[in-house]
């Protein structure tokens, strides 16, 4: 046999999705701070125990409990990725029927990944097999609408399982999953082709299967039965619809349904996604909030999410370990009231202001009808004041560090030019988290209000 298996999913990638492909792995990749801190309390509590016999073993499960709770938490943004979708009439028009063709392959009673196929070249084989022409491996498959477990979205996609790999089909990109690895390919790189294919089901027939003709299970040359086999039953012919889909950069995959005619509706949403022009403002809700290039800005109300969680992390290892120490001192006096209350009762760490937590589980599609686009939790910003000329000479600042200059108030606008840290600029609109500024004397563009200062 032969398999139909696809390449490394990191080689399958798109030019206009690559920005947040190389950030979602490089994000699947980070220590899972649940599993880091459970071993860190483990070590902790192996200590307790054995200084503290019973008494141990609760401390521990209370130091666990709470450790692998803020790893969690950490996790969810740390290992985490946004993606937030405003979709156009037209492009709403053609996820809904993609999706719906989706629903229509998911009602199959029978589903199968094939995993490996081949012809039969000779007689003895062609009886044995109950005179099927080719010999296939498969398995049953999962078809259901989720996320990949590093992504969070206003909408849950269309996913397929095709063996060790996973299809997420987004508005705007095929994501495939392998493992903690992602892949992308566009919907106008996806060949997607479908035929009907008659199957000798030596198996249970599903229920929404048609049956076509019967076969013997060891036929004669004539296709008749073979009357050297005592127990030579008669076996249902099934018509089944495959569907195969391929890219050049690596997708090959094939897969079977019990009925015919339901990938053609899955097809046409694919092919109008196709047509469509993608527009994309790309983020992450871990991007630092003053938008600076390569090293943040040090400044203590606008660190990154990230130390922030570190820090919590630190402060409540440091807690437990002095719990743990009070418990050891308390026993030594015959007292345990106190140690106990404090660890059950130890807060654990607070979210971030933006920090919204898991997906809500809405609809699939939205329905705002705005352009395609991916944008993670962008930044909202007030109105700004015109600031009058007679005061331009105290209007003069200096950028603390290196700095994105944009079209626009926000990080979903594009960047027009990158300004070396401590160049001076000149204000000419102020705002609470964005700035119009010159640099220069024909460059105008918006800044982030902690990315400057004032000499």
């Amino acid at each position: 046999m032969i398999e139909v298996e696809s390449g490394d999913v990191m080689h399958m990638r798109d030019e206009s999705f690559s920005e947040i492909l190389d950030e979602i792995n490089e994000k699947a990749q980070q220590v899972r701070m649940s599993v880091a801190l459970f071993w860190v309390s483990s070590a902790i509590g192996i200590i307790a125990m054995l200084a503290l016999g019973g008494l141990g073993i609760l401390i521990w499960a209370s130091i666990a409990v709470v450790a692998v709770a803020v790893g969690r938490w950490l996790d969810s943004y740390r290992r985490t990725t946004v993606l937030y979708y405003d979709l156009e009439s037209d492009a709403e028009t053609a996820y809904s029927i993609l999706a719906e063709g989706f629903d229509a392959l998911s009602g199959c009673a029978g589903k199968w990944h094939i995993e490996a196929g081949g012809a039969i070249e000779n007689l003895t084989a062609w009886k044995r097999n109950a005179g099927a022409s080719h010999l296939v491996r498969r398995k049953p498959t999962t078809l259901a609408f989720k996320l990949p477990s590093v992504v969070k979205s206003n909408l849950n996609p269309p996913a397929l399982h095709v063996g060790r790999q996973i299809l997420f089909f987004m508005p705007d990109i095929l994501l495939v999953q392998d493992g903690g690895r992602l892949g992308a390919v566009s919907y106008s790189d996806l060949n997607l082709r479908w035929q009907d294919s008659r199957f000798i089901e030596a198996e249970r027939v599903p229920g929404d299967a048609r049956i076509v003709d019967h076969t013997w299970q060891h036929p004669n040359k004539s296709g008749g039965p073979d009357r050297r086999f005592k127990d030579n039953r008669q076996i249902p012919i099934c018509l089944y619809e495959t569907m195969y889909l391929t890219s050049a950069n690596g997708l090959n995959e094939l897969v079977e349904f019990s009925r015919t005619g339901v990938v053609a509706g899955f097809e046409e949403g694919r092919r109008m996604l196709a047509g469509l022009s993608r527009h994309r403002s790309v983020g992450s809700v871990l991007t630092p909030a003053n938008d600076t290039v390569g090293v943040p800005t040090v400044h203590p109300t606008k660190q990154p999410a990230a130390r922030t969680g570190r820090g919590l992390v630190v402060i409540g290892l440091l807690a437990c370990a002095g719990l743990l120490v009070n418990a050891l001192l308390s026993s030594n006096g015959g007292s345990t009231s106190g140690p106990l209350a404090s660890v059950s009762s130890a807060p654990s760490a607070s979210r971030m202001p933006d920090e919204t937590g898991p997906a809500p589980d809405i609809s699939r599609l939205p329905v705002a009808p705005q352009p395609i686009e991916a944008v993670a939790d962008v930044e909202k910003t007030e109105p700004t004041s015109l600031i009058d000329a007679g005061t331009a000479r105290n209007a003069l600042r200096y950028t603390t560090t290196d700095v994105n200059l944009r079209s626009g108030p926000g990080r979903q606008f594009a960047v027009a030019m990158v300004v070396p840290g401590g160049t001076e600029v000149l204000l000419v609109e102020a705002g609470r988290g964005w700035s119009r500024v010159r640099v220069g004397e024909d460059r105008v563009g918006w800044i982030s209000n902690s990315t400057f200062e004032e000499r």
